[in-house]
């Protein structure tokens, strides 16, 4: 008689979370549908090091970039009116020709190709209004147990800022950290699962990437504070895949995301802080829940026996005092 063959066991800890991550995104490169997206925000993302830098220190919220003739040719977007450009180093090469005398008098010409820069402007997405732009993560939808306890936990555990704002509804982001003001900004409107995903993704930048003399590259960013939010969620059974997949591939640099193993003690002592915390919350919520309320039969009961006892003091010196102590 044949085994029967061993159930896979779900993953469990960090490192086999990180994996099936990295696994659901190298599928969604298979898609026709991500092929297609790669294709539209191609321009947004091939900047040099330089300009990454230039366009942090000018801006680190910034979500997609693009020129002014960009939004509108592109795009279908104007920049809106009084927006202040992100200023780059844009470049190209130029044919040069040097002429250069020989001893006999003839004139040799070399020809040679020289990089020049000039600076330029570009805005982010949240600088224009226009047409939507398609996003290739569906949004989280439904409801989490203990939403307000885990969402009062998880900003408690933070020194920074939270707070809803009706300026990230004119752009794509969904959330955002602002290091120096010390400020976490989530878009309102959202559900409870987008809403804590979005949370943890901002307190995990909040936590690994607000120290400016610790930089990382912003793909390396992202895929940090999204694994991390993935982890969590996980743990408090809330499944992020659908968006957390599509982000992560959005956002490697190749196919078999060495990133996110380059980053795994990052990740893991993130997410493991926030589990934590967590737990510890949790533990005394399903306290609380075990010590059930009251139904209206037995608060009947109650108020009768405590008449009861009340009458009896009444009658008896002396039992009053030990009735009122008894029913405080």
């Amino acid at each position: 008689m044949a085994e029967k063959p061993q159930e896979k066991q779900p993953p469990k800890t960090t490192k086999e979370l990180l994996e099936v991550a990295a696994e659901g995104a190298k599928k969604v490169f298979t898609k026709k549908e991500y092929r297609d997206f790669l294709k539209f925000i191609s321009g947004f993302h091939q900047y040099s090091i330089r300009n990454q830098f230039l366009i942090y220190m000018q801006n680190p919220h910034t979500t997609l970039v693009a020129g002014f003739h960009t939004w509108q040719t592109k795009f279908h977007r104007q920049v809106n009116k009084g927006e202040k450009g992100i200023r780059i180093l844009a470049g190209g090469e130029r044919k040069v020709e040097r002429r250069i005398r020989q001893p006999d008098g003839t004139i040799k010409v070399e020809k040679d190709t020289k990089m020049f820069y000039h600076p330029a402007a570009v805005f982010d997405l949240t600088q224009t209004s226009g047409e939507p732009i398609k996003m290739l993560s569906h949004d989280l939808t439904g409801k989490v147990l203990n939403y307000a306890k885990i969402y009062d936990t998880l900003v408690h555990a933070t020194d920074f800022r939270v707070r809803f704002s009706h300026e990230l509804e004119q752009g794509g982001a969904k959330g955002t950290t602002k290091p120096l003001e010390k400020t976490i900004l989530l878009r309102p409107g959202m559900s409870e699962q987008q809403t804590i995903k979005t949370l943890v993704h901002e307190l995990a930048h909040s936590v690994l990437h607000a120290d400016p003399s610790k930089m990382v590259d912003r793909s390396t960013r992202e895929l940090e504070a999204e694994s991390t939010a993935f982890v969590v969620c996980e743990h408090l059974g809330i499944d992020t895949s659908e968006y957390t997949f599509p982000y992560l591939a959005n956002w490697s640099a190749d196919k078999e995301l060495s990133q996110l193993s380059k980053s795994l003690s990052r990740i893991q002592s993130t997410a493991e802080k926030f589990n934590h915390t967590l737990d510890q919350n949790l533990e005394k919520i399903q306290e609380s829940v075990r010590e059930k309320p009251l139904t209206l039969d037995q608060k009947i009961e109650r108020a009768k026996t405590v008449a009861t006892e009340q009458n009896l003091a009444k009658k008896e010196p002396g039992l009053e005092r030990k009735v009122q102590e008894k029913t405080r």
